[in-house]
């Protein structure tokens, strides 16, 4: 894309026309229209230099040169026959703006060109032509220019490139025919190795277990948080009420007193219940070690339920330590869990040795 109005040169000249224009003093009502034009257009074309740049390539690119030296001309006084002419320009420029743009001209626009249309026999004949021509003739040569561009000519052929992409197309289903085939005999490959991964389907079911161990193991380690908060807050508590009154301690000494049994009583069996879900914790900790064990075990045995018979014909023991290990049950050990009546009797004993 061409740029005519967005430089330093173009703009510094179209604000030293409108400078011109604005000192004209015009002596009949269509010299008043078309300086007000002139000055109109000249301002959005400085203002709005890039919209201008963009929707007016063609007349750039035919009389944008001469346009600009047309406003550079330094002759003396401005004749009817040159600002005429400007005008004719700017009203191409506009015209072509009006064909760009998708809604309507401004009211100021659309006004100014409404004037050239009712006004075109009061101006000099070479702008008359200008103006005729971008009326009649314009619009038509535009429309041409489009038509043989590069973008309309690659639509042009679209068709053949939808041709050459049918016969891509062709080729792509027949490639992918041949890599299916080929997938599909690797299929059949890995199906040999499917009992690594995924014995009897044993694999799947411990990993399955093992996920539900995972949340388990989770829930029980926020539990074992939540109780240690529980036994920390109560102790904390008491030191905070004892360090406020440090200096009259007497005063809240019966209080102390009070509150020292339910405080004790309160972490005592949150005690308990700590090291209930700790044993917990530790029971799943190694129940999911467990598990791990029997996937691994199972990721390398391979065909067992075809050759495990033809094995132990041979010799009977073979298999049995695998057997044990991945078919035996998940071992909890509740050997050391604390009973409810572990956590009483020490509560028990608490109570005796304050009595004393």
């Amino acid at each position: 894309m061409r740029t005519l109005f967005n430089t330093n040169q173009s703009s510094s000249t179209l604000i030293q026309f409108r400078k011109v224009i604005d000192g004209l003093v015009p002596e009949n009502e269509f010299e008043t229209g078309r300086n007000n034009l002139i000055r109109l257009v000249v301002n959005s074309m400085e203002s709005k230099s890039e919209e201008w740049d963009s929707m007016c390539q063609i007349n750039i690119e035919w009389v944008g040169d001469h346009f600009m030296g047309r406003l550079s001309e330094n002759d003396g006084e401005l004749s009817k026959e040159r600002l005429d002419d400007i005008c004719a320009l700017c009203f191409r420029f506009l015209f072509e703006l009006y064909l760009s743009i998708k809604n309507d001209l401004s009211i100021d626009f659309e006004r100014a060109r409404r004037f050239v249309f009712e006004n075109i026999q009061l101006f000099e004949s070479h702008a008359k032509e200008q103006i005729e021509y971008a009326i009649r003739e314009m619009p038509i040569s535009i429309f041409k220019h489009i038509t043989n561009s590069e973008e309309i000519s690659s639509i042009k052929t679209l068709s053949s490139t939808v041709e050459h992409a049918s016969k891509l197309k062709t080729e792509w289903d027949k490639e992918l025919r041949e890599k299916e085939t080929r997938v599909n005999n690797l299929k059949e490959s890995l199906i040999k190795y499917e009992n690594a991964y995924n014995f009897v389907g044993l694999f799947e079911g411990f990993d399955e277990l093992g996920r539900t161990k995972e949340k388990e193991q989770k829930k029980i380690f926020w539990g074992l948080l939540l109780l240690a908060l529980l036994i920390i807050c109560p102790i904390i508590t008491q030191l905070i009420v004892i360090y406020a009154h440090l200096e009259n301690i007497s005063v809240i000494k019966e209080g102390l007193i009070v509150s020292i049994f339910p405080t004790v009583s309160l972490v005592a069996i949150a005690v308990y219940y700590f090291r209930v879900l700790l044993f917990n914790f530790k029971s799943v900790k190694s129940q999911l070690l467990q598990i791990d064990l029997r996937k691994t075990l199972c990721r390398f045995i391979q065909h067992y339920a075809s050759y495990s018979s033809e094995i132990k014909n041979k010799d009977s023991e073979s298999l049995a330590k695998f057997e044990n290990i991945v078919f035996s049950g998940i071992v909890t050990d509740e050997g050391n869990l604390p009973s409810t009546y572990d956590g009483l009797e020490q509560i028990g004993k608490l109570i005796r040795s304050a009595k004393q």
